[in-house]
């Protein structure tokens, strides 16, 4: 491996060392493609990478940080494991895809309307 040069910037683990630049192609509707656009840079990760390199995080405050948030996962992990035992958690389930079983039969009937519509 050659030594390193301080004029080019260094490839990080885990990161790309150049982002490509995202493709839309704009069809019948701006919003559709403004939607996939989002959608792009929400997968790419782009808008997280970029507050992450806004300001420097010392060593000590990523460990402080990291371990919060593992501490967290934890705590939630346990919480949904009593939800579990006590069957909680599969109500709340039920409840969440009736929301969700509404929302898209709410699409649908507009969908519907506006083809009717036209």
């Amino acid at each position: 491996m050659g030594r390193w040069n301080r004029y080019e910037p260094r490839e990080r683990v885990g990161e790309p060392a150049k982002v490509e630049p995202l493709q839309i192609i704009v069809g019948s509707s701006f919003e559709h493609a403004l939607r996939e656009f989002k959608g792009l840079v929400q997968h790419e990760r782009i808008i997280g990478i970029y507050k992450e390199r806004q300001s420097y995080e010392k060593p000590s405050e990523k460990k402080r940080r990291k371990r919060r948030e593992a501490e967290e996962r934890r705590r939630l992990a346990e919480m949904r494991e009593r939800m579990m035992a006590t069957g909680e958690w599969d109500r709340r389930q039920k409840v969440k895809q009736k929301k969700r079983q509404k929302k898209t039969e709410a699409r649908i009937r507009r969908e519907e309307n506006t083809e009717t519509l036209e």
